[in-house]
């Protein structure tokens, strides 16, 4: 069976706190055959830098994009 699912990663919500610190939001947009849906987040902490936080949020939704990927089917070779 294939994964026909799209899934693309937008950075949203950069936003600059009191102390000077930055945090970023991320969302996962993930389009199936029949249905779409999303999922908000963002990377635990701040940050002293834009980037810094652009990066925390990147790598975090990165990882949960990689967890929803399908394994490879199994081998169903016959054993003698």
């Amino acid at each position: 069976m294939t994964d026909h699912t799209q899934r693309w990663i937008e950075l949203r919500r950069r936003e600059r706190q009191a102390d000077g610190t930055w945090s970023c939001h991320y969302v996962i947009f993930e389009f199936g055959p029949r249905a779409w849906r999303c999922k908000k987040g963002s990377a635990d902490g701040t940050f002293s830098t834009l980037e810094e936080a652009e990066a925390a949020a990147l790598t975090l939704a990165q990882q949960i994009v990689d967890s929803l990927q399908t394994s490879p089917p199994l081998d169903r070779k016959r054993h003698a």
